[in-house]
């Protein structure tokens, strides 16, 4: 809890031979991002103790092959 956690970038693409590490989704599906923070003493553990999930409404979204409107783009912000 002491340090920030910052998603600067997130690709997403619907290229299923992916290599470059690319989030893939399928066109015309509805996606409902969620956030899951979990609680371990330690990272390499495999017990884990309390988990919390968050989703916003404000983050789903319809994926399409393209999206003609400039307008449309996708921002992550820096949780403290």
């Amino acid at each position: 809890m002491k340090d920030v956690i910052c998603f600067q970038k997130l690709k997403l693409t619907n290229n299923t031979l992916d290599q470059h590490g690319h989030i893939i989704l399928h066109s015309m599906h509805r996606y409902k991002p969620r956030f899951h923070v979990i609680q371990s003493d330690d990272v390499y553990n495999s017990r884990w103790g309390l988990l919390q999930v968050f989703s916003f409404p404000e983050t789903e979204f319809t994926a399409v092959t393209a999206y003609q409107n400039e307008k449309v783009k996708m921002r992550i912000y820096s949780l403290k």
